[in-house]
């Protein structure tokens, strides 16, 4: 996964710092955004392979971040992976997990490439992000 670009957009310095450490340590280029209007202006200033997205971040929220990417000509084939801590509780906050789920279904043509929830395995995160950037036909070697 060599010269692989990765945004982390997310306000949890802990999470930025931890995924940071486990991609640089595998080879990526990391940059990371503390907010969504950050990881916006970083991704249309240099686009990245991929995108760490969380869904929970004041100002601006994730499923709207992920439409303005899908939006935009030169990001709408960037892998997209949304890193959440959106478990049961967050989902009662929210409302009965129908809605959630719902919304979701909703913005399908925005959809992301994948969903992980927090915290994440290192592994499975990797293993996922490998996924999403192997170069087509490349699996079968």
């Amino acid at each position: 996964m060599k010269n692989r670009r990765v945004l982390i957009i997310d306000d949890e310095p802990d999470v930025r710092r931890y995924h940071e450490t486990l991609l640089s340590d595998r080879g990526w280029s990391v940059a990371s955004a503390s907010s969504a209007a950050e990881g916006l202006r970083m991704a249309r200033k240099n686009p990245p392979d991929l995108v760490l997205l969380d869904l929970m971040m004041p100002e601006r929220g994730g499923l709207s971040t992920l439409v303005e990417l899908r939006k935009d000509d030169r990001l709408r084939s960037v892998r997209i992976v949304i890193v959440t801590g959106i478990d049961q509780e967050v989902r009662n906050i929210y409302g009965k997990e129908e809605h959630y789920d719902a919304s979701l279904r909703r913005f399908k043509k925005f959809r992301a490439d994948a969903y992980l929830e927090k915290p994440v395995d290192p592994e499975e995160l990797l293993t996922t992000l490998e996924g999403l950037l192997v170069p087509a036909g490349a699996e079968e070697l």
